[in-house]
């Protein structure tokens, strides 16, 4: 999606460990007598190490504070002493305040967690906003390994405000960016080079924005990048050597932070605007063979073409301007703080692909990612395999999707405005497992920013989830069946009644078409829009529309 920002909200427990310190007693930091977290550690002489960091963080006292409820991963002092061995300094204050602080939130979850909730979990969201993978110990009956390495040593340890799991390693925070990897890499000269001189480095440096709403409370706000990047030794197979090379070998300007200018193009289209992984980038929407990737340069898609036979994946496929690229093996998925850097083999001048298969999974927001994961955790987004129990996620104040709802109000209560749903066993074919529900109303209305979608013609199908519920809508025996009526930037306006099109009754996921041709005349995003026509949207508890993605397929001149 074009939004490289998310918003995500972490209850100011964020912002109280990452920004405040010791001097915050006496309002929300209240040290209570009845051992709050840092204290009930402080009595324990084997966690006496962790305690010490917790110190020179400036964050002790922030987490003992009143108001917050925390799970904290304590690592003993023989974890903690292995940690500088292998670190190779002799404690904290070697590796300084800021790693000390990110090593602590690394450590500390929001709200406290029980541990028959626990055994629940496949991960958990630190106060830092990453994914901490959980696992039932084999080997250990009833205890628990977090992020693949951390053994609980003791699960569930009570405190004033938190849970304590005691654990054997410590697990290493995430604390470079993409930039700070590429730049500390050494095999990056001319991308960095070329990153700073574009003003990129203000971008990829970062890992947050944080501002303040209108109400008064804060937003944090998370970016997320995937760098496709070029070594020096790749640059050289093109005859780029320097910062100079590759602005003569692409005719750039010399105002290179100029979002127009070929060079600042160049490397925005490295840049992609989530964190993708390289299982990510290498997948395919059913029979398709290749699938393309919104870049950060306006209008301008990636393309991967997969050989499944042979498992080669290539960019670029076929581009006459340059040899096609491939992700180097053995090399991908560089995780960094905010984002990966995917390196690849060739360099890629910006190149427009002819049309292909565009699948949108209407729940792909960054935004929507987040508010599920804040909410429910990550396992519950867009799951790998169907889920056991469907998980309902309020997505309506995400930011995502811009809606109206009836001034009649909706028919029922089951969902809210905009709702985020995973899918069982029986919606399988849902594309990511999911679905996004609209309970708006008659004559609410639903706003949306496309993918990028290359210039051509294409048939427009929405793939939908027909419940038991929907029985009325698709016989029509109470309203119009779902009526609702579109538009692609305020323009080719169509009425559709998707719940209609299939004469089944079970319980599944269906096609409909809604445009048999429309066309695109320029490569971009679009707005596409659509309003309730059914009466019965609000007078009928069962209406809702639920929609998991929409398919643009090219159709051949």
């Amino acid at each position: 999606m074009k939004k490289n920002i998310v918003s995500i909200m972490l209850c100011g427990a964020l912002l109280c460990l990452g920004a405040c310190g010791d001097d915050k007693v006496g309002s929300v930091y209240q040290i209570f007598d009845d051992n709050p977290a840092s204290k009930t550690l402080e009595a324990n002489e084997d966690y006496s190490e962790w305690v010490t960091i917790l110190r020179y963080a400036d964050l002790y006292n922030a987490l003992n504070q009143a108001t917050q409820a925390f799970t904290v991963l304590a690592p003993d002092n023989e974890a903690v002493n292995a940690f500088y061995t292998e670190k190779g300094v002799g404690g904290i204050e070697d590796l300084g305040q800021e790693y000390a602080r990110a090593l602590i939130m690394h450590h500390t979850v929001i709200d406290s967690i029980q541990v028959s909730n626990m055994q629940m979990l496949t991960s958990l969201t630190n106060l830092s906003g990453d994914e901490i993978s959980v696992e039932i110990d084999s080997v250990n009956a009833g205890q628990f390994i977090f992020g693949g390495t951390a053994r609980t040593i003791e699960s569930g340890v009570h405190a004033y405000n938190a849970l304590i799991y005691y654990v054997d390693a410590v697990m290493v925070p995430l604390v470079e960016t993409v930039y700070d990897r590429l730049k500390a890499d050494g095999n990056y000269k001319v991308m960095t080079a070329v990153i700073d001189a574009t003003g990129w480095d203000k971008d990829l440096r970062r890992s947050y924005d944080t501002t303040r709403l209108e109400t008064g409370s804060i937003s944090v706000s998370r970016r997320a990048y995937t760098v496709l990047a070029v070594s020096d030794p790749v640059f050289a197979n093109a005859g780029v050597a320097s910062l100079s090379d590759l602005v003569s070998k692409l005719g750039a300007g010399s105002d290179y932070t100029a979002r127009e200018n070929a060079l600042n193009e160049f490397v925005a289209y490295h840049i992609l605007l989530n964190n993708y992984s390289l299982a990510d980038l290498r997948s395919m929407s059913g029979s398709d063979t290749s699938r393309i990737w919104e870049t950060a340069a306006t209008d301008q898609v990636v393309m991967v073409t997969a050989d499944t036979t042979n498992q080669d994946w290539t960019l670029n496929l076929p581009n006459i301007a340059a040899t096609p690229a491939r992700f180097v093996e053995g090399q991908g998925d560089q995780i960094c703080k905010n984002g990966y850097v995917q390196p690849i083999d060739s360099w890629l001048p910006v190149w427009e692909p002819d049309p292909v298969t565009v699948v949108w999974d209407l729940a792909d927001y960054i935004e929507i990612k987040n508010a599920v994961i804040e909410k429910s955790g990550a396992a519950a987004y867009q799951p790998a395999e169907p889920v056991t129990s469907e998980t309902k996620v309020d997505v309506s104040q995400s930011g995502a999707i811009e809606y109206v709802v009836s001034e009649s109000g909706v028919g029922g209560s089951t969902y809210a405005y905009v709702t985020y749903v995973n899918c069982k066993k029986n919606l399988k074919d849902c594309f990511n497992h999911d679905r996004m529900v609209f309970n708006l109303g008659y004559m609410g209305s639903a706003t949306m920013t496309t993918p990028t979608i290359i210039r051509g013609k294409y048939k427009v199908e929405v793939q939908y989830v027909y419940l038991s519920d929907h029985s009325f809508m698709r016989k029509m025996t109470d309203g119009n069946g779902g009526m609702i009526r579109m538009t692609f930037d305020g323009e080719n306006a169509k009425s559709a009644q998707p719940y209609t099109s299939d004469s089944k009754s079970t319980t599944g996921v269906y096609t409909a078409t809604l445009y048999d041709e429309l066309e695109f005349t320029s490569t971009t995003s679009h707005v596409f829009s659509f309003v309730v026509l059914d009466p019965t949207a609000s007078t009928n508890s069962k209406f809702s529309l639920q929609f998991d993605c929409i398919k643009f397929t090219p159709i051949a001149e």
